[in-house]
């Protein structure tokens, strides 16, 4: 039976529990770290945030953390964290993240992404699903230890939450 999720900024009252799902990079983090962590991203104010996957039944099946950077009159979204877990659904919520990151950085007015390959973990029983292949299939170039897309700015919508079926 499909099961509906929804992306959208995580509160910093759900942090704690997305720490299983960063548990899959970072086996050894505790909550306090993960706390620490999730703090930088979502401090008030900032030039980040964290965006998870939240399925229908409340658990959080995926998330990205994120940066905004400008590099000379560039608008850079960096994504330093992507994580999808799930037994069976970890495809769709990979690719409804992959799509989250397009989606905000014409939000914020970014004209490139890059997310770093050091920092993805996409964890699932599906055959052959991996950061490489789901990015390369969604229009992102490798350079180097990351994956490279750039986007047309200028997105006017709110653009969140984000909903669909796995």
């Amino acid at each position: 039976m499909p099961r509906s999720f929804i992306l959208a900024p995580l509160a910093k009252t759900q942090a704690d529990q997305a720490l299983p799902v960063v548990q899959t990079l970072h086996r050894d983090m505790t909550l306090d770290e993960w706390r620490q962590v999730a703090a930088l991203f979502l401090q008030d104010g900032g030039d980040g945030g964290v965006m998870a996957c939240e399925m229908s039944d409340g658990h959080i099946r995926g998330l990205f953390c994120y940066r905004v950077s400008a590099e000379g009159m560039i608008r850079v979204l960096t994504v330093p964290i992507f994580i999808a877990v799930g037994l069976f659904d970890a495809a769709v919520t990979s690719a409804a993240q992959a799509d989250g990151i397009d989606l905000l950085a014409r939000k914020l007015g970014c004209s490139t992404v890059v997310v770093d390959e050091r920092g993805c973990v996409v964890a699932a029983t599906a055959p052959k699903l991996d950061a490489a292949g789901l990015f390369g299939r969604l229009g992102y170039r490798r350079v180097g230890q990351a994956f490279v897309k750039d986007v047309a700015a200028g997105f006017g919508g709110e653009g969140y939450p984000v909903m669909g079926r796995a």
